[in-house]
């Protein structure tokens, strides 16, 4: 490669994928301070990575032969491409990239030159590390980073103007409750985050504030009304970059194994989470990366290979992680940032 090369790194998936790819960026722009990094990435995800000061140029993953075409205008030198799909394996080879680096796991990993075996199913480490070590294949000696993600002034004020229009004020101790996922693994039930929230809000005097899609608005709903202490419903539905700062303004960020949880690590709030006993959801892999006030809650008991009501005679074993065991771990980490509970049950 030329001595500042322009790279270019691929990973299109889920908002919690694209976050844990942001150390390999900062690694990579630390070990070569005048490469030139654009990101491509998908629609979905892609303001994650807006204001990164790593990154140079962000692209949005659009119609095959248009993405391409903005491709070969670039003339990069090198692509790493995080995970291998179809496109995101096959657009680097016809834009012309010379030294495509890639994790040797798919079919379509036949379309890079530079293949690197990882075995990532087993899960034998995060998944940040596991992007961060494909940077071997450009030939760099790589240090960790944190996961970070880059919120600007204007978009917090905007974000707490949102706050104040949902009831709650600037001086608050608010604590965001996530309950829902898109799916990628099992949840916590939505009636025990509703309990831990109202005892939560009780016993140490925060304000609890609900969130989630807008197709998740009715839960959150029934879960207010099931509330003895009212929590605050965020209804006002906010682009990603604003939601981003939201979360960042939380003392704590409770939820489940969800892109948001790294939304909420990589602003270095501390997060309680939940995860199913599932080999590939593993926390091992997909959990909290970096420093931090983080706990992570599973079920005890093996660890499963996948989870099928009709095979497993614990399904849903999410269920087991009680309500107590996950006040004690929140009670913790208010604690350790000067909201004990009080004698008389408020703080």
């Amino acid at each position: 490669m030329r001595e500042n090369p322009k790279i270019l790194l691929v990973r299109t998936d889920r908002i919690g994928d694209v976050t844990l790819t942001t150390p390999a960026a900062a690694a990579l722009k630390s070990a070569l301070p005048g490469a030139r990094l654009h990101f491509l990435a998908g629609a979905y995800a892609r303001p994650v990575l807006e204001k990164n000061p790593a990154l140079e140029k962000i692209m949005t993953l659009g119609g095959f032969f248009g993405t391409l075409r903005e491709l070969r205008r670039e003339n990069y030198d090198a692509a790493v491409v995080f995970f291998v799909d179809f496109r995101s394996a096959l657009l680097p080879l016809l834009a012309g990239i010379p030294l495509r680096v890639g994790p040797a796991s798919k079919v379509w990993s036949l379309f890079l030159n530079r293949r690197i075996s990882q075995n990532r199913s087993r899960i034998e480490k995060h998944e940040a590390d596991y992007n961060r070590d494909l940077l071997a294949g450009l030939g760099l000696p790589v240090t960790p980073a944190p996961t970070s993600v880059t919120v600007t002034p204007e978009e917090k004020e905007a974000a707490d103007r949102a706050l104040e229009r949902a009831g709650l004020k600037p001086g608050d101790f608010m604590v965001g409750v996530h309950p829902g996922s898109r799916g990628s693994a099992m949840n916590w039930p939505p009636e025990n985050f509703a309990a831990l929230a109202s005892r939560l809000m009780r016993d140490h005097g925060v304000k609890v504030l609900l969130t989630g899609s807008a197709a998740e608005t009715p839960l959150l709903e029934e879960m207010a009304a099931s509330m003895p202490e009212r929590p605050v419903v965020l209804r006002e539905p906010l682009d990603l970059r604003h939601f981003m700062a939201l979360v960042g303004r939380c003392l704590l960020f409770v939820t489940n194994s969800t892109g948001p949880l790294h939304l909420a690590v990589a602003q270095n709030v501390p997060t309680l989470s939940f995860f199913p006993p599932i080999k590939v959801c593993s926390p091992r892999r997909w959990g909290p990366y970096g420093g931090g006030v983080n706990k992570v809650l599973t079920p005890s008991g093996p660890e499963c290979r996948d989870c099928s009501r009709d095979k497993c005679e614990r399904y849903n074993c999410m269920a087991e992680i009680t309500v107590e065991a996950a006040y004690a771990a929140a009670a913790e980490i208010l604690a350790s940032l000067g909201r004990p509970s009080a004698p008389d049950g408020h703080a």
